[in-house]
């Protein structure tokens, strides 16, 4: 039995299926512009406010980076600064304590600091928490 041999069959019973007088529900102009709002809205807070935050973080660690700061680059260079121009958006760092290799870099490029009084709270923390365990 072939495709062709039933479709002459099939034809009554698709040609008597009642034809839908009435338009889907929620088609109207109304809701393609909510669903176009609840997209946009969507779309805010998936885009748009995490870089806002990113951006604040990243600002504050440009703020807080000092002369004699260990750093570490977006492309994983770890120096120590000797000269910061925070208006011309330059820092020096110093990637070599034997030779005194210096480069220079975009402040930008700066993604993380060594920060030497955190580094003590953390240890002092983790000792405590070894005490208290004891």
């Amino acid at each position: 039995m072939t495709f062709l041999s039933i479709l002459p069959t099939l034809t009554p019973l698709l040609a008597e299926a009642p034809a839908s007088t009435q338009a889907p529900a929620g088609s109207g102009p109304f809701t393609v512009v909510m669903m176009t709002f609840v997209l946009l809205i969507v779309m805010w807070f998936l885009i748009v406010l995490p870089k806002k935050s990113q951006d604040k973080q990243a600002q504050k660690l440009i703020d807080s980076i000092k002369i004699n700061d260990k750093v570490m680059t977006t492309a994983g260079i770890i120096g120590t600064v000797t000269s910061l121009d925070k208006d011309g958006g330059e820092v020096v760092l110093r990637v070599d304590d034997a030779t005194g290799t210096k480069i220079r870099f975009a402040i930008g490029a700066i993604c993380f600091v060594f920060n030497k009084e955190a580094a003590k709270e953390a240890k002092e923390a983790a000792k405590d928490k070894q005490t208290k365990k004891k």
